[in-house]
């Protein structure tokens, strides 16, 4: 029971960031939002013996940056400088997850799977124009380099959770995949409903999504070590 203490900590966590968004109690996020990447992280801490060091640094620093982001995005109506400093700490995540995902490939010595199905890519791309088309003309010269290269970090994290297919055991790298698309699909949400129109249920979306993201990462990424 104890080294399942924080994933029952994260369900918590899950349940009352929820309750918080359908009640409209804005403290609520105040209390669970940063839990959701301390509940997972020390999940990971608890039963990552037998990764690499560096790997093992990498993740922890992914997660440290997404904490920092959540905390920055809970007082993003207080001004646009939370938003950019939010962007600023999630794109660290993603680069730290890119890192992360490209190095496990080549530590498990598995064949890339987009090597012989680049196709995948274009399915990527041709996703994240159609996301920055709809969002450019409410952006100013600022916001467009800055998501330019989000989006491309993001998609980029996607991609590369995909060319993980082939490591062993396959679901750990399916969550993992699964993951990474939900994590887009969540800050899709959020610039498609501050960008481009409201989105209805907008909160309760991107916050699902979101925590199924970090989940799926998590859980996926330990099976391929224990």
């Amino acid at each position: 029971m104890k080294r399942n203490t924080f994933i029952v900590v994260f369900w918590i966590v899950f349940l009352g960031e929820l309750a918080g968004i359908i009640s409209q109690i804005p403290w609520f996020d105040f209390l669970f939002k940063p839990l959701i990447m301390i509940s997972l992280g020390g999940h990971f801490m608890m039963y990552s013996r037998n990764i690499d060091k560096k790997l093992f640094g990498i993740a922890v620093s992914a997660f440290a940056f997404s904490l920092i982001g959540d905390i920055f995005l809970i007082f993003v109506n207080n001004g646009m400088t939370f938003f950019m400093f939010g962007l600023l700490s999630f794109l660290i995540a993603q680069i730290s997850y890119i890192a992360l995902f490209y190095l496990s490939l080549k530590y498990s010595g598995s064949e890339p799977y987009l090597k012989r199905n680049r196709w995948w890519l274009l399915l990527y791309f041709v996703y994240g124009v159609i996301i920055y088309f709809l969002i450019f003309n409410n952006l100013d010269l600022t916001l467009r380099v800055a998501v330019f290269i989000y989006m491309t970090a993001i998609i980029g994290m996607s991609a590369m959770a995909l060319n993980r297919l082939n490591i062993l055991p396959r679901a750990g790298a399916l969550m993992v995949l699964t993951g990474s698309v939900f994590f887009v699909v969540s800050d899709s949400l959020i610039a498609l409903n501050k960008f481009y129109m409201p989105i209805e249920l907008d909160r309760l979306l991107i916050m699902v999504t979101y925590m199924a993201a970090q989940f799926l990462i998590v859980k996926g990424f330990l099976k391929q070590f224990n």
